[in-house]
């Protein structure tokens, strides 16, 4: 039944992965398997279901699961938009449009219960040591936090933030080789503001033959500024409500500073803060950050 009424959606937005395409999706094994929309849906479902207090083997409602075969259809015309015939898909791509569809839809809670779990399933590969489709244990490297510990380099989330760069200069700028060579400049016991230093190295090494990487270098430099001076935040797909909210904060510690005029504090923030269009961020090249 979920099938059949995620085929009907698919064909409609003239998306239908059985219909001429071949997706195939990558997982952190190495191990390819084919595009199966049903899993996303079953995903959406488990993460609603849980926002809505409902046990995972109890039945959901029309409305959830009508809200569930919505975001599906959109997560699946979003990822297949993005890719060309025969191309590979990474899991962890995937899983970041859940995210995003699911905080753009208004499923805060969901979202947030969907990041805990993905949290949750690296700790575990963590702890018992990812493997290779081969069955070898992968080397894990380990980086070191600013209080001394220590911590296992998570490679998916470098892989989240360089593909992220990546987005809409896919035909010239190649995330999978930036990210290989990213991990080559790293090693075990690197300090873990080095990590995001090598992203935007290894990008502002290759603009000089490919220009548009200047702006795959801006935006991984941006992300580094985001932590700095924004609240924690879980997800990339937070950044803009984390942006609003943190607005009037900003103003009046700059105030507060003596670095802004009162005078800003006067105007309708509330208004300015709804008006920010963080997406002009991605404008920047390197050199004007």
């Amino acid at each position: 039944m979920i099938n059949e009424q995620l085929d009907g959606q698919l064909r409609m937005a003239t998306l239908d992965p059985l219909e001429g395409k071949q997706f195939q999706v990558l997982k952190r094994d190495g191990r390819v398997i084919e595009f199966d929309e049903t899993r996303i849906y079953l995903a959406i479902e488990a993460a609603l279901k849980a926002d809505a207090g409902l046990v995972q083997d109890q039945a959901a409602p029309e409305t959830l699961q009508a809200d569930a075969q919505r975001l599906t259809s959109e997560v699946v015309e979003l990822c297949l938009s993005r890719l060309k015939e025969d191309e590979t898909l990474e899991i962890e791509r995937i899983q970041d449009v859940v995210e995003e569809k699911l905080m753009v839809g208004g499923f805060h809670g969901a979202a947030k219960r969907y990041i805990v779990y993905r949290e949750e399933r690296r700790k575990a590969r963590a702890i018992r040591g990812d493997r290779t489709m081969d069955g070898e244990a992968q080397e894990n490297l380990f980086v070191t936090l600013p209080d001394g510990g220590k911590e296992v380099l998570d490679p998916s989330r470098l892989k989240r933030d360089i593909y992220g760069a990546c987005r809409g200069v896919e035909d010239k700028c190649q995330a999978g080789d930036l990210f290989d060579e990213t991990m080559r400049n790293l090693y075990d016991g690197v300090r873990i503001d080095e990590v995001d230093k090598a992203m935007v190295m290894s990008a502002k090494a290759r603009i000089e033959k490919e220009p548009a990487y200047t702006y795959v270098a801006a935006r991984l430099l941006l992300n580094q500024i985001y932590e700095e001076v924004l609240p924690k935040f879980d997800s990339p797909v937070e950044l803009p409500k984390v942006h609003r909210d943190h607005f009037r904060d900003y103003l009046n510690k700059g105030v507060a500073a003596e670095r802004l005029t009162p005078d800003l504090l006067k105007f309708d923030l509330d208004k300015l803060a709804d008006a920010l269009e963080l997406e002009r961020d991605q404008q920047f090249a390197y050199m004007g950050i």
